[in-house]
């Protein structure tokens, strides 16, 4: 038993009064000469009983008034419910530690992080009046909490204010700071009060424990108090999707894609039928049914089809567990849109694969290609209506009238794609006088590097030295992938001239030959795009048409220059951490924000891109553009870490061994909290002794 006011059971003597009032004060007989009557002396001894037995009951209450009433003063307690709130130390600075991480959201009807809260607070109620404390929220970037001071309110609105997180903690660390903010008072006396779940992702056990400086400035190791929020549960079960891969399905049509979503089962029980979908908005897209063994991984792989293109914002969920935050996992999905493409063949041939045009028609139709092809030849296609549509394609084309390069300026201009690939009907200085504005760079002459038929041409033939592979058009190549660019041979090549200085636009090379001579030049033309390939695109001047990498890289032409490709480079990001956004072109953000609606900071940077975050929350990010309205191409998904998701708990006897024998271990038990102190029973003891000895006295 312990005593909040020890020096006030000095009172407890006031007890000996009664007993000294009831020794003084008692009666001898007197001897008194009466006549022999049996019944008065018969009544005399039952008086003589009656008034013996009143005289104790008054002893015994007068003797438990005096008792109960220092005692009660005292403040007596058999047990605390934080056992190193009243330790022999004495008092102690106190900094209380509240785990705000996402495995705190895990609920059995009360959230984990509301009983954590209420152990918080109940740490601060059972603090002695003399000893100052700090709280620390520990989150993934937490605060340095103030020093140990005496502000009980402001601390418990500390307590009242805080909400759970939905990223990771760490509580080495924030235990650390905490330790940090208590060398800051002088009190000797130490403490450190954990409240959380005591998941094992949240500790490096590896690290050493907090310390803190002692009176002689020696590193010692303070008092912890281990506050389970999680008491009554041995294990918390849990399911999360820890990983999702979206990738189109070519083989099932255009605008298909396969969803692969990771599930862990991290629970000891089995999972049977649970069922995952693909949802946008409140229509759900695809569903089906995973069964996981104990702690297990699966995959399930779900198919859908979008009816347009476009940037699709959407989830993948299961169905939900204790922790449902885990249970569903945002994406950002540009779907390709249908491009209509313009073929102009300068070459066409009675034998398919002699026709200029036979390859990329091949290429652009291929299965899963979302570009709707009309080929056409020269004569006929020059003189078609562009603005129907997105990208034209110049295959060997001679060079146009005056009206018809007027035409395709001013179709480039207004944000159309123009594709330009050489051959023997191109003309360079024709070229240059009717297609200047547009082209890339001005042409120069045609260089042979060797001869079909020459029985050396493989070795004398030219190849590519050097592609931009960081260029979105070039980026999927690399690796084995690159073999399929740098393996081809070139026969024949058109040489281009330096930019001109006058030209509106700097053009880029992407790639180019051994002799350093561009293979593929690009450049912005008012709102659209211009790249020329400076050899052919059948098999006259080079085998690139027959390598594996024509197929893709064709078709990421058609998606680069109607701005499509751009669409497909997803910014994913995980919670806690910020997000590069790279407006292309005019593109203006004004702002970007959460699934909440709150508004995210953003930084932009010296190169023009804008770092926004760190993101809070998951799910997806909008993008306001300066009209104020959202531009979905830059919205992003932000994502939850998959450790938080792994809900394993640090036994009780490892943290112990961990912060040492001092470390001193709270209940949190309903049935082990005294809802009425000892003292206030023994003031009501008190009342009820006063109240039947002032009964005794009437009688």
């Amino acid at each position: 038993m312990t005593f909040g006011n020890p020096w006030m059971l000095l009172g407890a003597l006031g007890a000996l009064i009664p007993l000294l009032v009831h020794l003084f004060d008692r009666r001898r007989p007197r001897p008194h000469p009466f006549g022999p009557l049996a019944f008065v002396m018969r009544s005399q001894k039952r008086t003589a009983s009656r008034l013996k037995l009143k005289r104790l009951l008054l002893y015994a209450l007068r003797t438990l008034i005096l008792l109960a009433i220092p005692i009660a003063l005292a403040r007596p307690e058999l047990t605390r419910d934080a056992a190193a709130a009243q330790v022999v130390k004495g008092p102690a600075a106190t900094a209380i530690i509240l785990d705000a991480s996402l495995s705190m959201r895990w609920s059995d009807g009360t959230p984990l992080f509301e009983r954590a809260r209420d152990e918080a607070r109940d740490a601060l109620k059972d603090l002695l009046p003399e000893e100052p404390a700090t709280v620390l929220v520990c989150t993934q970037s937490p605060a340095a909490p103030p020093p140990p001071g005496f502000d009980r309110g402001r601390l418990r609105s500390l307590v009242d204010e805080a909400k759970a997180t939905h990223g990771t903690a760490d509580l080495s660390r924030c235990l650390d700071m905490a330790a940090r903010a208590l060398e800051e008072n002088p009190m000797p006396a130490k403490r450190l009060v954990l409240v959380s779940d005591m998941t094992a992702a949240a500790f490096r056990l590896e690290a050493p424990p907090p310390t803190v400086k002692g009176p002689t400035g020696a590193p010692v190791k303070p008092e912890v108090v281990l506050r389970d929020a999680a008491e009554g549960h041995e294990v918390l079960n849990n399911r999360a999707i820890v990983d999702l891969k979206v990738e189109p399905a070519l083989q099932a049509g255009p605008r298909t894609f396969q969803f692969t979503f990771t599930v862990r089962n991290f629970s000891a029980e089995p999972v049977k039928d649970l069922e995952a979908a693909v949802r946008v908005g409140e229509s759900t897209l695809a569903k089906g049914f995973v069964d996981i063994p104990p702690g297990g991984t699966t995959q399930k792989t779900l198919t859908v089809r979008f009816p347009q293109g476009g940037t699709v914002l959407g989830q993948v969920t299961l169905a939900p567990d204790a922790l449902v935050e885990d249970d569903r996992r945002s994406f950002v999905l540009p779907v390709p849109r249908a491009l209509k493409a313009l073929v102009v063949n300068g070459s066409p041939h009675a034998t398919r694969y002699r026709d200029e045009a036979f390859f990329v028609d091949a290429a652009l139709t291929a299965p899963g290609s979302p570009v709707e092809v009309a080929t056409r030849d020269a004569e006929v296609g020059l003189r078609e209506d562009f603005s129907a549509y997105d990208l034209v394609l110049l295959l060997n084309v001679p060079a146009p009238s005056a009206d018809e390069a007027q035409k395709l300026a001013a179709f480039v201009e207004n944000g159309g794609g123009l594709f330009i690939s050489m051959g023997d009907r191109v003309n360079p200085d024709a070229y240059n006088q009717r297609l200047g504005p547009v082209l890339p760079r001005p042409l120069r002459l045609v260089r042979t590097s060797a001869e079909r038929d020459d029985p050396d041409a493989d070795t004398k033939s030219a190849r590519l030295a050097q592609v931009s592979v960081e260029h979105v058009l070039f980026s999927p190549f690399t690796g084995q992938a690159e073999e399929g660019l740098v393996g081809a041979r070139f026969y024949k090549y058109m040489l281009l001239e330096a930019d001109s200085p006058g030209a509106a636009g700097a053009s880029q090379v992407l790639a180019t030959y051994e002799d350093g001579a561009p293979a593929v030049a690009v450049a912005r033309k008012g709102k659209g795009r211009v790249a020329l390939l400076t050899s052919t695109v059948d098999r006259d001047w080079s085998d690139f048409s027959i390598r594996t990498s024509f197929l893709p890289l064709m078709q990421r032409f058609a998606a680069y220059l109607t701005g499509s490709l751009d669409e497909r480079e997803e910014v994913r990001v995980r919670v806690g951490e910020s997000a590069t956004l790279r407006p292309e072109g005019a593109q203006k953000v004004s702002s970007v924000r959460a699934p909440d609606g709150t508004e995210v900071t953003v930084k932009e940077q010296p190169e023009g891109a804008l770092v926004a975050g760190p993101v809070t929350e998951p799910g997806v990010y909008s993008v306001l553009g300066a009209d104020g309205k959202v531009q979905p191409d830059l919205s992003f998904a932000a994502v939850l870490d998959p450790s938080e998701s792994d809900l394993g708990r640090v036994p009780t006897d490892t943290l112990t061994a961990y912060f040492g024998e001092e470390t001193v271990k709270a209940s949190t038990g309903d049935a082990d909290k005294p809802t009425v102190p000892l003292w206030t029973w023994l003031i009501l003891a008190a009342c009820l002794a006063f109240f039947f000895e002032g009964t005794l006295l009437r009688k």
